[in-house]
């Protein structure tokens, strides 16, 4: 608001000084009148972000009689700024029919009463209109502006959110899914087996709500990127392949030592796309074993999940998993591709490096 209300005295100060102290009126008693008429105007223009209506009359009165006094050559350009504010604020497309009607008035009053001739009366007439049509226009396109990436915000904000509520829960409730129905199928498990998978639940769940709490945590303090900084991504994923064998699927890891010192941003989305991958290898794959490589150079680290299922139907969709995976990747500048064939599904992404290895300790 202060910035406003800096904006408008400055803009206000600089039509002033150039269009209406610059007009010499005959006698003092003129000068004082002119000034009295400036800053009522400059006092409308002061108060257009809050009262724009009053403003708009205020500055357009004092404007006009200051043209029929002859003490302003100003062609309602501080009208013009709170026209901008009304319409910034509450305008339409159209030109409303009571500002247009007033505006006319008020511009040809001044131009048929006012002190200069016919040719100069048309042309301060001309240029009023068209300052005040230009100023409408620009404040409903700044506010149209204004609303369009106040919507896209909120968009990206709830892709965003949902992205990040279906990575985290999407892979360990995948998994007590499968041991779930393992035990409730099997006749033949005994105390212990059935105690060893409880077990295996449990420690899922409890992951789950962890990292639950760390999602919202950080939808008021940035957490997650300390979180990742200080845990080695080697462990995350060896705590995801073991989530996957409780599940019922091998997972063999085969990494470089580097993925450690990756930057966090980086190993955030190496993650996240492993966790995907092995989370759909485990629902969806009927697979017994997965292997994932991951490879990091000094421009690119690049990611491969493939497992040893029935593959994907022919024409299949991707769903919220893979569109979320694509999308953390894209964001990073990064690409993914999936491949499916009789003898199993792949993913395999490639994430550029803007930093060198070992820049982020983390």
């Amino acid at each position: 608001m202060r910035s406003r209300l800096l904006t408008s005295l400055i803009l206000g100060l600089a039509v002033f000084l150039g269009l209406w102290l610059t007009v010499t009126p005959d006698d003092v008693a003129a000068r004082w009148v002119q000034l009295a008429l400036g800053a009522i105007a400059l006092a409308g223009v002061m108060v257009s972000s809050r009262l724009p209506v009053l403003a708009v009359v205020v500055t357009a009165a004092a404007t006009a009689c200051a043209w029929l006094l002859g003490v302003s050559a100003d062609p309602f350009v501080l009208t013009g700024f709170a026209v901008f504010r009304l319409a910034e604020t509450r305008g339409g497309r159209r030109f409303p029919w009571w500002m247009f009607a007033g505006a006319f008035l008020v511009v040809v009053t001044s131009a048929i009463f006012g002190a200069e001739g016919a040719e100069g009366r048309f042309r301060g007439m001309l240029l009023s209109a068209v300052v005040l049509s230009v100023a409408w226009v620009l404040g409903v396109r700044t506010r149209e502006v204004r609303d369009e990436a106040a919507a896209r915000s909120r968009a990206d904000e709830r892709l965003r959110l949902a992205r990040d509520v279906h990575d985290v829960l999407s892979h360990s409730l995948g998994a007590i899914g499968v041991q779930a129905g393992v035990a409730a199928h099997l006749t033949t498990l005994g105390t212990e087996d059935l105690r060893e998978v409880l077990r295996g639940i449990e420690g899922d769940a409890r992951s789950s709500l962890s990292e639950l709490k760390c999602l919202l945590q950080r939808e008021r303090t940035d957490t997650e990127a300390e979180n990742v900084a200080s845990s080695p991504l080697s462990a995350a994923l060896e705590s995801v392949a073991l989530t996957a064998e409780r599940a019922g699927v091998s997972v063999r890891l085969d990494s470089d030592e580097a993925i450690d010192v990756l930057p966090v941003d980086v190993r955030t989305t190496v993650l996240r796309v492993v966790k995907e991958a092995v989370t759909n290898v485990v629902r969806h794959a009927a697979g017994s074993s997965a292997l994932v490589t991951l490879r990091a150079s000094s421009e690119s680290v690049t990611v491969g999940i493939e497992d040893d299922g029935q593959g994907a139907p022919s024409k299949f969709q991707p769903g919220h998993g893979l569109t979320g995976m694509r999308e953390r990747v894209e964001l990073l500048g990064g690409t993914v591709d999936f491949a499916s064939s009789t003898s199993g599904f792949m993913v395999s992404a490639t994430l550029p490096l803007v930093k060198p290895l070992g820049g982020d300790k983390g």
